[in-house]
């Protein structure tokens, strides 16, 4: 597998254990026991990125996630968004789509957020739901490449500090 793939292979890994574990806080919360501890960390963990409101999260086994639904929806869709970008996307020369993608797809999660903040509108699940899901299976589109792209920067630039090094060395040995 080459450098590309592996560093997607990565993101993509990392994203379904991110989406794993905001499905695992609750489950190990109903498990109680010794797994009441490692759900109660995994929720003060995502704590900090989401106010974890209870009528704005979804349930499982009478527990909500560790996150509200309009972050589980951006994170849920950020993984399928992850796993269809091969099907769009060359992996070994990524390229950035235009920013009116992104624009296009972050819009409806501000406005629904302001009109109902406004009292313009009553935001309710399903416009979470659907407002976190467009804005999430679009980020991927965007954060893959860059990745890639910085990754494989970084590694160049590792290669050649080393293959300078080496020559230094070599002059100085002789």
């Amino acid at each position: 597998m080459n450098l590309s793939g592996k560093i997607y292979a990565g993101i993509v890994a990392g994203v379904a254990l991110w989406c794993a574990a905001i499905v695992l806080s609750p489950v190990l919360i109903a498990a109680s026991g010794p797994y009441a501890l490692p759900g109660e960390m995994l929720y003060a963990f995502f704590h900090r990125i989401c106010h974890q409101m209870d009528d704005r999260s979804f349930h499982l086994l009478g527990k909500p996630l560790a996150v509200c639904i309009r972050c589980t929806s951006i994170y849920v869709a950020f993984l399928l968004g992850t796993l269809a970008y091969p099907l769009f996307r060359k992996l070994k020369s990524p390229s950035l789509p235009s920013r009116a993608w992104l624009l296009i797809a972050i819009v409806p999660m501000v406005v629904d957020v302001c009109a109902g903040a406004i009292g313009f509108h009553a935001v309710d699940t399903i416009s979470r739901a659907i407002t976190g899901s467009l804005f999430g299976f679009v980020l991927p589109f965007y954060i893959i490449p860059v990745t890639i792209e910085a990754v494989q920067q970084l590694r160049s630039s590792s290669v050649a500090a080393t293959t300078l090094f080496a020559k230094e060395n070599q002059i100085n040995a002789r």
